[in-house]
């Protein structure tokens, strides 16, 4: 199928066609002409397309508003927008606005101005150059939005491969797992590591951004967890070695923030450490709560640091929840936020059966608040608890 090429006169005076022709030929437009409306029609439904149709209005057989509604009803969407100018002797209101009802683009009044046809040619043709660069535009736009979905839909399929659903078994402990990423993927994660030298280190990470730059921190992390697990088996040292692998790779341009927790040989003790990441939860079987803070900064602000370990006791019933800060982002109708300390509230006093109900009372905290609107980050949590 032809790109559009030629003005078209249509006019079943072929001394007017005549004139027309050498008129526009003489100001540079290359020019083809047809006797009537019934012509220009064939022409175009053999795929022609053409820049722009000069049209007579009163032709034989079909005058030029039917051959515009004709056109306009085209199936060939570019044909359908072919510019039309109509050359009319008619007068008055009613007759232009059939015109335009018919699909004209415009109209010149007869006897034809030569300068003001010229005129108006020049500017419908810039208005359909105008529409076709927008549709190429249009096209590659959609072409990278396709090519971004495919993207995100694989690198979605890589995310859920690379964070579990269970956490490995450790007798005497029962954990877990939520995740919800804000959109396809996040950047929050989440694992768990048989340690060298017993027990097993439960992290969470908090990458910034979304998608698919965050979700590509997501695998890079686990990866400098699992390696630093290899060398130390305290939680600090474990982050102190993290944060030294991440300064490394980005030099300070990206970060993130991590906790993690050992739950080690001796029976109920938890070690945790963070940095710049919200504390580690412990909520006791008699409904107390209490916070496991770390003020260093997160990973990858700063080449050295020394990362502060706290360490708690959980008897049989004491539960413990790492969390992203996500899960209490969630602002309600009138744009308050919820806040940490309104979670530690919402949680004391409660019971947790189960790790399973912990994450669950977390959540119903925030969506109660919210009021129906919707998180807006990526949220994790990781709910431990120490069974009889």
């Amino acid at each position: 199928m032809s790109s559009p090429t030629e003005i078209v006169v249509v006019d079943d005076e072929p001394q007017m066609r005549r004139m027309l022709e050498r008129a526009l030929s003489r100001m540079g437009f290359p020019v083809a002409t047809c006797a009537d409306g019934m012509e220009v029609l064939r022409r175009l439904d053999e795929g022609q397309r053409e820049a722009l149709l000069v049209l007579d209005y009163a032709m034989p057989e079909l005058n030029g508003a039917q051959v515009c509604e004709k056109i306009r009803a085209h199936p060939d969407f570019a044909i359908a927008q072919t510019p039309i100018i109509l050359l009319t002797a008619h007068s008055g209101e009613e007759h232009e606005i059939e015109c335009f009802e018919a699909g004209a683009d415009d109209f010149v009044s007869k006897p034809v101005s030569l300068p003001v046809l010229k005129a108006r040619i020049e500017t419908h043709l810039r208005l359909a150059s105008l529409r076709a660069q927008l549709r190429e535009q249009n096209r590659q736009l959609e072409e990278w939005r396709a090519l971004r979905e495919f993207d995100m839909e694989a690198a979605a399929l890589i995310q859920q491969a690379i964070i579990p659903r269970h956490l490995p078994e450790v007798e005497g402990w029962r954990f877990a797992l939520h995740s919800q990423p804000f959109i396809q993927v996040g950047g929050d994660s989440f694992d768990g590591l048989p340690m060298p030298g017993g027990g097993v280190l439960i992290w969470i990470a908090d990458a910034t951004g979304h998608g698919v730059s965050a979700a590509l921190v997501t695998v890079l992390i686990k990866l400098l967890y699992r390696h630093a697990v290899e060398e130390v088996c305290e939680p600090a040292k474990v982050i102190e070695r993290v944060n030294r692998e991440f300064m490394a790779i980005f030099k300070g341009h990206s970060f993130l923030t991590t906790a993690c927790v050992r739950i080690g040989p001796e029976a109920g003790v938890i070690r945790a450490a963070g940095a710049g990441h919200p504390p580690v939860i412990v909520v006791r079987r008699d409904g107390q709560v209490e916070a496991l803070s770390s003020s260093v900064p997160p990973v990858g602000l700063l080449a050295t640091g020394s990362v502060v370990e706290r360490e708690a006791v959980l008897e049989p019933g004491d539960a413990a929840l790492l969390l992203t800060d996500g899960v209490y982002s969630a602002s309600n109708p009138e744009g308050t936020r919820f806040s940490f300390a309104q979670l530690l509230q919402g949680l004391e006093g409660g019971r947790t059966a189960t790790p399973e109900a912990l994450i669950v009372a977390a959540l119903d905290q925030v969506r109660s608040f919210a009021q129906g609107e919707p998180f807006d980050d990526d949220v994790a949590l990781v709910a431990i608890r120490r069974e009889a």
